[in-house]
């Protein structure tokens, strides 16, 4: 468990956003892009060589009479063969559906979509190196969340300037 890659996401992904501010066509390519990434990401855990390992140890039978040396054998499978129960699939598709809140960013013109989001596909990354697919898809969330301005309210409160009667 390291923060690490969450922190460079962050320490990457901010000044991004804050380039791109008040550059409307460059955002939209940035939020069409993190579902792509996250997408890409999704896909390369079914590719062999992802970095898991499985290794099986085994013993051959020969006649009927099992031999004293164990054959073990270790290869590369995809990640999601390695993956044990629902639960990194679970995240792996909720990581998915997450990045299209920088698109939903976009559309509202708010950065609350895309910063619940950044938050919530940190937490994997913090917890896992199994989801570091997702990293560029975590800096660009987060540089989506950048970007957006916060909204201020329309006018300002007014002071009531009315005297009562003492």
């Amino acid at each position: 468990m390291s923060p690490l890659p969450v922190l460079l996401s962050l320490a990457v992904g901010a000044p991004l956003g804050l380039l791109l501010r008040d550059r409307l066509r460059a955002q939209l390519v940035v939020a069409g892009l993190v579902p792509l990434l996250s997408l890409l990401a999704f896909a390369a855990q079914f590719i062999p060589g992802g970095g898991s390992m499985v290794c099986t140890s085994f013993t051959t039978v020969s006649g009927g009479v099992a031999e004293q040396t164990p054959i073990t054998s270790c290869g590369s499978v995809p990640n999601f063969e390695a993956w044990g129960g629902p639960l990194p699939a679970s995240i792996a598709l909720a990581l998915v559906l997450l990045s299209f809140a920088p698109l939903l960013s976009l559309r509202l013109k708010s950065w609350l979509p895309a910063g619940v989001a950044a938050v919530l596909a940190a937490v994997p990354q913090a917890i896992s190196m199994g989801f570091f697919h997702w990293l560029p898809a975590l800096v660009l969330t987060i540089a989506m969340a950048f970007a957006r301005p916060a909204r201020l309210t329309s006018a300002p409160a007014q002071i009531s300037t009315r005297t009562g009667d003492a």
